[in-house]
């Protein structure tokens, strides 16, 4: 067996190819950390990640995935003992919540699963549940914040399961508590700052009775991952491990304002917010900046630290009540 770090330097053969500027700032040398993690977000933001001729995402995303999220190389022999403790602690209760949600992941992307298999999915979220902190074991909709991961790195399964167990224990423990409560605390930010950024399709929305709670509640929980194209959600979540998993916040208010005339043109918005309609990651990204210059910092603060710190909501109140 290869070991991980053969897994994910390997490469097709007949795809021989030059490497960018990304792919060789990330191979080189940096004697500061902090300077080159910099660097490294700065070249997301203004050239993102290439995709080859003759690839159907970039190569090299899952080193860059790993290097944001401080998510460590997880050796095979490691990976593979999880599975076996898995297989002998995990309830048959939790088995059943993972199988109910598995055979369900982008059901209907064939790319996604001409490279991810259910049983990858399955495996790399039985160790997940085995190692959680928080004894929650799995959530729904982890099948989902999992499936880009898998997706970046279906040569590694001990690659995804490193960002994904980083990812949630790290940057957004409080989305994956019994109450999801960093969800709950996500979708009360989406309503202040839609208040904020555009006063006239937030009271639309609240006249027809629609809170982010009916209609966010999936982008907010997997990180927008739910909404396709897939393609997409990787640039999006290129710039979410760059700069930080609560711009999906600001992410999902840029697409409502996208949308916004056709929301209050419908007598029925609900009908076009069921299903989001398809991320334009570019336009996204670009809007959620704009935003930032227009929220008062405590807000954009209480923002970047909702996912992990749970005296948000408490300061959230008191930030509603000035």
């Amino acid at each position: 067996m290869l070991s991980q770090d053969q897994q994910i330097q390997q490469i097709p053969a007949g795809k021989a190819r030059k490497k960018d500027s990304i792919e060789q700032f990330i191979e080189s040398t940096q004697p500061f950390l902090e300077n080159g993690l910099s660097q490294l977000r700065y070249m997301i933001l203004i050239e993102g990640l290439s995709v080859p001729p003759g690839y159907d995402q970039c190569p090299y995303r899952a080193y860059v995935w790993s290097i944001l999220s401080r998510a460590q190389l997880y050796p095979v022999e490691n990976y593979i003992n999880l599975l076996a403790h898995a297989e002998e602690t995990l309830s048959p209760e939790l088995y059943g919540k993972i199988k109910n949600d598995t055979f369900r992941t982008l059901m209907n992307d064939t790319k996604f699963h001409s490279k991810v298999s259910e049983d990858t999915l399955v495996r790399v979220l039985s160790c997940l549940a085995i190692t959680m902190e928080n004894k929650v074991g799995y959530v729904q909709g982890l099948n989902v914040l999992l499936a880009p991961i898998a997706y970046v790195c279906h040569r590694s399964e001990p690659q995804a399961f490193s960002i994904l167990h980083q990812l949630i224990t790290f940057h957004i423990p409080l989305y994956i508590t019994p109450n999801l409560d960093g969800v709950h605390t996500g979708l009360a930010l989406i309503d202040i700052v839609l208040k904020i950024i555009d006063p006239v399709l937030s009271d639309y929305l609240d006249s027809k009775f629609l809170k982010p709670e009916i209609y966010a509640f999936p982008s907010v929980l997997t990180l927008c991952a739910c909404t396709p194209p897939l393609n997409s959600v990787l640039k999006l979540w290129d710039f979410l491990f760059a700069y930080g998993t609560h711009m999906n916040i600001l992410f999902i208010v840029a697409q409502l304002i996208i949308n916004r005339t056709a929301l209050l043109n419908s007598s029925q918005p609900m009908k076009l917010l069921r299903n989001f309609p398809n991320l334009e990651p570019n336009e996204i990204i670009k809007l959620s900046l704009s935003f930032i210059p227009e929220l008062p910092k405590k807000l954009y603060d209480l923002i970047s630290r909702h996912g992990y710190d749970p005296n948000v909501p408490h300061e959230l109140k008191q930030f509603k009540q000035l």
